[in-house]
């Protein structure tokens, strides 16, 4: 739950800021649609101005539309949103794609894409749409930022992918010039692929010049507590933690971590507390709900941790890290050897062979035969 995730490669490279755009992508000039498709778009709108809980209810309007003008690039847009708010986003990278093939010039589509496809596990896809972004304005500083992302979660320590999300952190913080919140991103950027490399008092030296700039930023202190916690200093990393989930209480990632620091120490209780609000913020969230249900296991409450665990599966089918605990509740707790089996066999058919979890798996399959 601290550790970064890792996707496949990136294949492209962006240019640096202040450089010539090649090929800049335009906004096309789209046709008015039908009375029809517009009144079923202005509905799903309408319900989704009402509220995050009432997108599910967007989704038959927006769909409507499409269905009445298949160019209606605000209807896939929004279809996208409600999809990627529901937690299917293999869905809402098909809406964002026929947006853009509609829309190519679509910044916040562009965006709404390329997280959508990180969020979905491919990394690769998503750096080529940033970098393509890119090439045609250098000089966009998000972009940027969530281009070195992806090259970082997709990089090994000692890989060129690594280097190169390093080299476009360097790059925002030279674009940054004097805006602070831009200075304070780059900062943050520079110092989780510091992180990712290792190298731990790099990542600090830059998160602590980032907290100097905007001691309110709730991000930054939280990441001072992953990298607290990676060197053993768990008191120190739960002030971290603490302190960026006041700073900003709907902060899911804050308060997962702090929950993995209460986990660490057996205290399942004070982590059931804080994983519970994790969830009633972001239900979609599979990362948390698996980490409910290993602190209520912990805590003896087997049939509220099945239920978050199978609600992991829900939100992401195949999620290796519910497949391995329902996998060990069934074995261990439940005493259900069948569907322990299920589960396992399932996990091992999610990860690949390198996999850190596998000869525990092995193990536990060949020991309920």
């Amino acid at each position: 739950m601290l550790a970064l995730a890792t996707t496949a490669g990136c294949a492209h490279k962006a240019p640096p800021p202040g450089a010539t755009a090649a090929n800049p992508i335009a906004p096309v000039a789209l046709p008015k649609t039908s009375p029809e498709a517009q009144a079923a778009f202005d509905e799903g709108v309408r319900i989704m101005r009402t509220g995050r809980k009432h997108y599910k209810d967007a989704r038959d309007p927006l769909t409507r539309a499409t269905r009445l003008d298949g160019r209606l690039f605000e209807a896939w847009h929004d279809l996208g949103v409600v999809e990627t708010a529901l937690g299917n986003f293999d869905a809402a990278v098909d809406d964002f794609k026929k947006a853009l093939d509609i829309q190519p010039g679509a910044r916040q589509t562009v965006l709404a894409y390329g997280e959508s496809l990180r969020r979905a596990h491919n990394g690769k896809k998503a750096g080529e749409i940033y970098s393509r972004w890119l090439t045609s304005d250098p000089n966009d500083f998000e972009m940027r930022a969530r281009y070195s992302q992806v090259l970082r979660e997709a990089g090994e320590p000692g890989s060129s992918t690594l280097d190169e999300s390093l080299e476009q952190a360097r790059l925002l913080l030279t674009e940054a010039g004097g805006d602070v919140s831009h200075t304070v991103i780059a900062y943050n950027a520079l110092s989780l692929t510091y992180y990712k490399m290792g190298k731990f008092e790099l990542a600090e030296t830059a998160l602590h010049k980032a907290a100097d700039l905007d001691p309110k930023s709730a991000f930054v202190w939280n990441n001072l507590g992953l990298v607290a916690f990676e060197r053993g200093h768990d008191q120190e990393a739960f002030l971290d933690f603490q302190k960026a989930s006041e700073l900003d209480p709907k902060y899911v990632q804050a308060r997962l971590n702090k929950a993995v620091v209460y986990l660490d120490c057996g205290d399942y209780k004070r982590a059931r507390s804080d994983l519970e609000k994790a969830v009633e913020i972001d239900p979609n969230d599979a990362e948390s709900q698996v980490a409910l249900g290993v602190a209520s296991r912990g805590d003896g409450k087997f049939d509220e941790s099945r239920k978050a665990y199978e609600r992991a599966l829900d939100i992401e089918p195949d999620y290796p890290p519910a497949l391995y605990d329902l996998g060990v509740l069934y074995m261990d707790f439940d005493k259900d050897p069948a569907k322990a089996k299920d589960f396992l066999n399932q996990y091992l058919q999610a990860v690949d062979k390198s996999d850190s979890r596998r000869p525990d798996v092995e193990a536990r399959l060949k020991e309920l035969k």
